[in-house]
C-alpha cells in the first residue's frame, strides 16, 4: 500500500464516522455550558475566539492503552503578529476509537487575556536590568517602592485585580514621598511607564472597582 492509498483510508474512515463535525458541536456546547463563566476562557472573551479545525491523529499500538483517532481544532485570537493573523490560545481535541466511540476530549487555554496583552515578563526584565541590587536592602529607602513594584506584578498575574490597583496607589505615594532624584534614573524611568501601563489598562478593561478607578484616573503621576 503506498502512503497515498494508506492516506485515503485513513481519510474515509474518519469522514464516515464524522468526526470533524461531531468534535465541533461537542466544542460549541462547551461554549454554550460556561458562557457565564469569566474565568473558564481565562479572560477571553467567548466572541473574539476563533475556532479552526488542524487535523486528524491515528495514535496506534500504544503502550497499555487502544489505539484512537484524535480530532484536534485550535483555538485563535486575531493577533497581525502571526501567520494568517491568528495567534493560538488554547484547542480542544476530541478522542475516539477506531470505530468512532467518544473516549475522552479536553479543552485547553493554555494563554491568559490581560497576560498577554501586557507582556509582563518581558517588563519586568526590562525594569530588573537597571535595578541596583543594594535597593533589595530593606535599610534602603528604595527598598519599599521596589517591593511595591514586585506586588503589582504579582497580584496582577493572580487576577487580583483590585489589590493590584491599591499598590499601585501605594507605590505612587512612596514615590511622592522618597523623590524620584534617589532612584536610579533608568529603572525609575521604566517602573513608572509600568505602574501607568498597568493601572491604564486596569481602568480600561473595567477590573477595578468605581471608586478605585477614579482614584488611578485622577492621579496626576498618570499623566
Amino acid at each position: 500500500m503506498t502512503d497515498q492509498e494508506l492516506e485515503v483510508l485513513l481519510t474515509e474512515r474518519v469522514e464516515m464516522f464524522d468526526l470533524k463535525k461531531t468534535a465541533f458541536i461537542t466544542l460549541n456546547k462547551i461554549f454554550s455550558d460556561n458562557s457565564e463563566n469569566k474565568d473558564f476562557f481565562n479572560g477571553f472573551i467567548q466572541d473574539e475566539i476563533i475556532t479552526k479545525f488542524d487535523g486528524f491523529e491515528y495514535l496506534i499500538d500504544r503502550r497499555h492503552r487502544d489505539s484512537i483517532i484524535r480530532t484536534k481544532i485550535g483555538l485563535y485570537v486575531e493577533s497581525q503578529d502571526w501567520l494568517d493573523n491568528i495567534e493560538p490560545i488554547g484547542y480542544y481535541e476530541l478522542e475516539t476509537n477506531l470505530n468512532g466511540d467518544v473516549i475522552d476530549d479536553w479543552f485547553v487555554i493554555e494563554k491568559e487575556k490581560y497576560l498577554k496583552d501586557i507582556g509582563i515578563i518581558s517588563h519586568f526584565q526590562s525594569m530588573n536590568e537597571n535595578l541596583p541590587i543594594e535597593y533589595l536592602r530593606r535599610n534602603h529607602i528604595q527598598y519599599e517602592f521596589v517591593s511595591y513594584i514586585s506586588m503589582v506584578g504579582t497580584l496582577f498575574v493572580s487576577k487580583q485585580y483590585e489589590d493590584t490597583g491599591r499598590f499601585i496607589m501605594r507605590a505612587y505615594s512612596n514615590l511622592a514621598a522618597v523623590d524620584c532624584a534617589k532612584f536610579e534614573k533608568e529603572y525609575i524611568k521604566k517602573a513608572k511607564v509600568f505602574l501607568k501601563m498597568i493601572s491604564g489598562y486596569l481602568v480600561k478593561n473595567n477590573l477595578l472597582t468605581d471608586s478605585l478607578k477614579k482614584e488611578l484616573s485622577e492621579n496626576k503621576k498618570l499623566d
